[in-house]
């Protein structure tokens, strides 16, 4: 019988010991974040596996890995049939990635190598025409290394000798790089933070029916004013109402989607809408989950964000996720860890 537990033993001890490469991952993904900010691109290529592995992490790149931004330039060498299977009838399997290097590659891009074995010739030759047109080289490959060990400017050298838990890191390692890149080469954003019941909507205690929506006052000019100023508008709301029973998930979606659709009327996008709707969670508010999960996704500047809420743990969480600018809607509030307003028209952005 095949042994499942020991399989997933080999491949925690594996991510356990790969640990000791942060380093050198570090030092692939500056040269990645470098070389995009200076206008070049980053070429990934690989057979078999590390095809797919290649057009996977070039994928993350141009389209998204978490953050919403735009395209970061990227391409695996791997995909185009027309040319793997032209180049390969004409001059032979070798020369698939090194003939494109050659037509596409400039003065310094980055192409990352990904072997398990490191000693793919194909991955090599585009290696040497990478080095001898000043492209910076990255070799993913294993334990041993093999000769791209000694030929990449950086290798990055998993510590397994089998290919399927080699494969199993490079994809893992091929995330971080993406995450760092993304990170350093999404632009940030500053956003207005909104809590939902009597901050943004007239709240009736648990409110989830559309027909009794109302904006509070002073709401859609506040919006408009940061849409102005290149604010993106996020709601982070409690909900504990779902797990009190007293309405669904599905009533408290369509209450929000009413709510967007109402902004939308007044032509304002909000960008996002985060629910906790338990009574005891890491996204609950006076915790900052919420907060921060907005934050790694959109890249968001926290310490030039405004954050307006109606209670005191609106500004707890707000503050506790980094806001600096926290207002706490109240006219009767004596003090806060935020500044008391008693209208919203009070916020100047």
């Amino acid at each position: 019988m095949y042994n499942i537990e020991q399989d997933f033993e080999t491949i925690s001890n594996n991510f356990r010991k790969i640990k000791k490469l942060c380093p050198v991952i570090e030092q692939a993904a500056q040269a990645c974040v470098n070389a995009i900010k200076n206008g070049n691109k980053v070429m990934f290529c690989g057979n078999g596996g590390s095809a797919a592995d290649s057009q996977h992490l070039a994928a993350e790149l141009v389209g998204r890995y978490k953050i919403n931004r735009p395209a970061l330039n990227s391409i695996a060498l791997t995909t185009d049939t027309s040319i793997l299977t032209a180049v390969g009838n004409d001059f032979g399997y070798d020369t698939i990635f090194e003939r494109q290097v050659e037509g596409i590659g400039q003065k310094g891009d980055i192409l990352v190598g990904l072997s398990t074995s490191g000693n793919s010739k194909n991955v090599l030759l585009a290696m040497d025409k990478a080095k001898s047109m000043g492209i910076t080289t990255i070799a993913f490959t294993g334990e041993k290394g093999g000769k791209m060990k000694d030929k990449a400017d950086i290798a990055i050298n998993v510590p397994s000798d089998t290919t399927n838990h080699i494969q199993e890191m490079h994809i893992a390692v091929g995330h971080v790089i993406c995450g760092i890149i993304e990170k350093e080469c999404s632009p940030k954003i500053k956003a207005l933070f909104l809590d939902r019941d009597g901050t943004i909507n007239v709240d009736y205690d648990y409110t989830f029916e559309t027909e009794k929506f109302a904006f509070v006052d002073g709401i859609l000019d506040l919006c408009k004013q940061a849409q102005d100023k290149g604010y993106k508008i996020i709601v982070i709301t409690n909900q504990s109402g779902v797990e009190r029973g007293y309405y669904t998930i599905e009533q408290m979606n369509a209450f929000n989607n009413y709510m967007k659709d109402e902004f939308k009327k007044h032509g304002i996008e909000i960008t996002d809408v985060y629910c906790c709707p338990y009574l005891e969670h890491e996204d609950r508010k006076p915790l900052p989950g919420m907060f921060l999960k907005a934050k790694d996704r959109y890249n968001i500047d926290m310490a030039n964000s405004v954050a307006v809420g109606d209670k005191e743990r609106d500004s707890e969480a707000a503050l506790a996720a980094g806001v600096k600018r926290t207002y706490l809607l109240s006219k009767s509030a004596a003090e806060s860890k935020g500044v008391v307003i008693s209208s919203l028209k009070e916020i100047v952005l």
